[in-house]
């Protein structure tokens, strides 16, 4: 069950499966400084159901943030019984808005060498706080791979910038010592999302990579795993410790994967 704990740590395990006292990682699984794949995000919410087209309908569409995530504030279920009316109406509003202007976008050469060296570039906007970017083999939530595994060598650490334009080296600073930090996961800190004003954090992620030896054609994306809730006024909760939560709680499904559109790379 633990290979269910969410990448982001927004969410833990799924509500139904976990026992009281299992957290995930709330504000990033700050330990799990290695490549990561969205398969452990089993409480996000996906973004569309495009990324579950080789799913069973019923579980694709109990996975969509319409189903998983926009229902339980409507009804009012869960953690949000203890919430008015006009809080309910609020948040919903305000995660909506978030996924209407959330966005992220993959750049890469479209023609290679083997064994060309060459950057890769993400960019991401939405969330509030930390979100997390990952470079992978395909758009399929519970399929997708390091790149590493298609034979994608990558370069060096990754280079990141927050919303504030600065570049941050949090992420890999944490990799242990003697250990190589040239991974395919980031974590970007500190994003700050004005839902009122409808400017959402942006993010920006270069990955310098070498084509794999084997011609052929390759698929790359990124997957951008961002909260829905904690940018709104009404959607966090305080724990007697301090912790800052999401208003769905920390096993909840207010967090999203969504899939840059991958691009098809000719490595020849």
């Amino acid at each position: 069950m633990r290979q269910l704990v969410s990448a982001l740590g927004l969410s833990t395990m799924l509500l139904s499966m976990a026992p009281p006292h299992t957290y995930g990682y709330s504000g990033g699984p700050l330990r799990n400084v290695t490549d990561l794949a969205p398969t452990c995000a089993g409480c996000h919410s996906s973004y569309s159901k495009d990324q579950l087209r080789n799913e069973p309908e019923a579980f694709a569409n109990g996975q969509v943030k319409e189903n998983k995530h926009y229902k339980a504030i409507e009804d009012g279920s869960g953690p949000y019984q203890q919430m008015s009316l006009a809080d309910r109406q609020k948040l919903l509003a305000d995660v909506k808005l978030m996924d209407e202007l959330a966005s992220v976008n993959l750049s890469a050469p479209a023609s290679l060498r083997p064994g060309q060296e060459a950057q890769v570039t993400a960019t991401v906007k939405g969330g509030h706080g930390v979100v997390g970017v990952l470079l992978l083999d395909t758009d399929l939530r519970f399929q997708a791979r390091p790149i590493q595994a298609e034979g994608w060598m990558i370069v060096g650490p990754p280079k990141v910038w927050g919303g504030d334009g600065q570049e941050q080296t949090k992420w890999v600073d944490g990799r242990a010592p003697g250990l190589k930090k040239n991974l395919n996961s980031v974590l970007i800190f500190d994003q700050k999302t004005d839902l009122a004003a409808r400017k959402l954090a942006e993010g920006k992620v270069v990955w310098t990579v070498k084509a794999p030896q084997e011609p052929g054609t390759y698929s790359i994306t990124v997957a951008f795993h961002f909260g829905g809730e904690k940018a709104s006024s009404v959607g966090t909760v305080t724990t007697p410790t301090g912790v800052v939560l999401p208003r769905g709680g920390p096993g909840g499904p207010s967090a999203r994967v969504m899939f840059a559109r991958p691009v098809m790379v000719t490595v020849r």
